[in-house]
């Protein structure tokens, strides 16, 4: 590849990723990094009175979450499929 041509795929690349828009899971993942690096860094806070009889509510419920994220496919970006073909 010329220089030329190093140089353009650098400059698409950058004008390309300007445009990035992080869809609702990235921005999950993202804040679960961020609360896991708080917790790491900082502690856990104590637990309040009300904390306690907010959770223990539910402690002799069936209450469960409706879908098991361990079921749930994950997709690919057009993109990751081309990094895996």
């Amino acid at each position: 590849m010329t220089e030329q041509e190093r140089i353009n795929m650098i400059k698409n690349a950058v004008r390309d990723s300007k445009g990035f828009k992080p869809n609702s899971d990235v921005m999950e993942f993202v804040a679960d990094m961020q609360a896991e690096t708080f917790v790491l860094n900082h502690g856990l806070k104590d637990a309040e009175k009300e904390d306690v009889s907010d959770e223990t509510q539910f402690l002799l419920t069936d209450v469960a979450e409706s879908v098991d994220e361990e079921d749930q496919a994950i997709g690919l970006s057009d993109e990751m499929k081309g990094v895996y073909s």
